[in-house]
């Protein structure tokens, strides 16, 4: 199996060659619509372009931020488990930055690169062109700071970066490829199903966990279904309803609850 992930700039020729790439190795393309449809299913409907809504839109919400960012990782997870999959944005390149075997790429262009290929491919007068062109950066890393805390254009984020001010769409799509095939990017399946398995099932929990607010400090951690559950609540009661709920949730063999109530609770 394999994943990759690819993050561009607008005007990159980065959604080019994500296209390119899934389609040349008959790999699932998972973009924004894909996301949003999947969002849906659990109950979220959103806008498909509501990933490009800047930072200060985002910090004016905060438990819906939170089930929003569960659910997007539980989606993302869902994806990727099944392999040969290009997924486009939405933060992947952090959310499995610990996962062997995916790559991680990005699309970039100098801006003014980027501002010549609206002009000429969309119409747009030049002035026009770069409003657009620092508003989609402005709100793609508010996205990424405000959801994942990271630095959208920190290079440590990716395996491979790429420059299309002399590369074509053709030699970005052939060093994509060619890089897969490398032995750093070569794991066994089952144990990356696995993990990615176990990691949809954490996020899950950790949105379920977010409809217990008096259990006010919290972690999961997920092994082959096996749930370990510690930190701390304001009763007994809410420790059994929190380990009843998380119970329920398919792919939980069993849960090992180490909470404990809070000795200034009452």
């Amino acid at each position: 199996m394999a994943i990759i992930t690819i993050s561009r700039q607008m005007g990159s020729l980065g959604d080019e060659i994500a296209k390119a790439v899934a389609d040349k190795l008959n790999y699932d393309f998972i973009d924004k619509p894909e996301i949003a449809k999947a969002l849906a299913d659990y109950g979220l409907r959103v806008h498909e372009n509501f990933d490009e809504k800047g930072l200060s839109f985002w910090e004016s919400f905060s438990h819906q931020k939170k089930r929003l960012l569960y659910l997007i990782k539980v989606v993302l997870s869902d994806f990727a488990k099944k392999g040969n999959v290009v997924i486009y944005g939405w933060g992947a390149q952090i959310l499995f930055k610990d996962l062997p075997g995916v790559l991680r790429d990005r699309i970039i262009a100098p801006f003014e690169v980027r501002t010549r290929r609206l002009v000429e491919q969309k119409g747009y007068k030049e002035r026009d062109a770069e409003k657009i062109l620092r508003k989609s950066d402005r709100d793609s890393a508010g996205f990424i700071s405000s959801f994942f805390k990271y630095d959208w254009e920190d290079k440590d984020l990716y395996d491979l970066i790429i420059n299309t001010n002399t590369i074509s769409v053709d030699t970005g799509v052939g060093l994509i490829i060619n890089t897969l095939d490398a032995h750093e990017f070569k794991v066994r399946s089952e144990e990356t199903t696995e993990k990615l398995t176990d990691l949809s099932l954490q996020y899950k929990l950790e949105a379920v966990l977010e409809e217990f607010p008096k259990v006010v400090w919290v972690n999961v951690s997920v092994d082959r279904g096996i749930v370990d559950l510690s930190g701390s609540a304001d009763s007994a009661q809410s420790i059994k309803e929190c380990e009843d709920a998380l119970s329920k949730v398919e792919g939980v063999v069993s849960v090992n609850n180490r909470l404990y109530v809070m000795e200034d609770a009452e």
